[in-house]
């Protein structure tokens, strides 16, 4: 295939001394032109099938290209519409978790001050109990610090024996009469009353009433009873 420097210097023989060329020459070289002429067509046609081949294919890929980035945009909205709504349900699940703590320190402290209010109140009623308790023993002790005891007793026995002074006004032994003169009177024998059989005709001794009989101590006293 001729190139486009061969045409340009392509030089034909003389065929006369006018300057004319020799046909032979001329012919050959239009055949050769022809040949390439037509072999760069056929590679034209080629290349213009290739063309619209790669056009057709291109055309095809931009199509598909639409398609893809269609699908990417809604790929991209579905992962942006799912990551907004895990974020939504993760703030409302940490906003309920939050609301739900408050709440249950809420119901410590509350139970937390109430036990406190129970325990001081106990404390209170203890010491209340310890007062009334220390009141109670302190009016018995009066009571018995109010009581003689035995050093009492025999000072007020050395003081009425001082202030009063008795004797001993026991009467003396008789003397004893002889037996000659001495009558001996035998009673009469008399029969034996009868017994009770049962306890219940014999009336019982009545108790002496004590006045510290009113007094309570140890397990005869009951503290609710006051």
């Amino acid at each position: 295939m001729l190139t486009i420097d061969e045409i340009k210097n392509i030089s034909f023989r003389k065929a006369t001394l006018n300057g004319g060329y020799r046909a032979e020459d001329v012919d050959s070289f239009i055949d050769e032109v022809i040949v390439s002429f037509e072999q760069l067509k056929k590679e034209k046609t080629n290349l213009v099938h290739k063309i619209d081949v790669l056009a057709t294919r291109v055309e095809q890929y931009r199509a598909d290209e639409e398609t893809v980035r269609n699908a990417l945009l809604a790929s991209q909205k579905v992962a942006d519409a799912c990551i907004r709504e895990a974020k939504e349900k993760a703030a409302k699940i940490v906003r309920d978790a939050e609301t739900k703590a408050q709440a249950l320190l809420v119901d410590a402290n509350n139970m937390t001050a109430a036990e406190k209010e129970h325990y001081l109140q106990l404390q209170s009623d203890a010491a209340n109990l310890r007062n009334e308790l220390i009141s109670l023993y302190s009016k018995h002790i009066k009571s018995i610090d109010d009581l003689p005891s035995t050093s009492d007793v025999e000072a007020s026995k050395a003081e009425l024996d001082e202030k009063y002074p008795t004797e001993d006004m026991s009467a003396p032994a008789q003397a004893q009469p002889e037996e000659d003169d001495v009558k001996i009177a035998v009673p009469a024998e008399k029969k034996p009353e009868p017994v009770a059989d049962t306890e219940e005709d014999v009336p019982a001794p009545s108790k002496r009433q004590s006045k510290f009989s009113h007094l309570k101590f140890g397990d005869n006293y009951d503290v609710a009873a006051d």
